[in-house]
């Protein structure tokens, strides 16, 4: 089951550039196969992708199905990001502000 990095105030999901198995270059959230990975990769990550306030991250067990609708909400842009609110809603937001919300 995999992991993600959520803030702990904002309810932001960490997402980055990434490669797949095939080498392909995407946009999405960044996933960790357990706790203790995600835990021992985290300051590292956020320091890397530039990430503001790494203490008020933490690491959030979510199902393999939800990680899909999270990547499927960033639709491969680095201009989104995604926040998932304490109840499970999604939230994408790009500059402009909220696009879309899924419960």
């Amino acid at each position: 089951m995999p992991y993600v990095l959520r803030h702990k105030k904002t309810g932001e999901i960490a997402a980055s550039l990434q490669k797949n198995h095939y080498d392909l270059i995407y946009y999405g959230v960044k996933l960790w196969p357990g706790e203790k990975e995600a835990l021992e990769a985290m300051s590292a990550y956020l320091e890397a992708e530039c990430f503001p306030e790494p203490d008020c991250w933490e690491a959030l067990h979510v199902r393999e199905e939800r990680a899909k609708v999270m990547n499927v909400k960033l639709k491969n842009n680095p201009s989104l990001r995604l926040f998932m609110e304490a109840e499970g809603t999604l939230t994408v937001q790009a500059d402009e502000g909220p696009q879309e919300t899924v419960s």
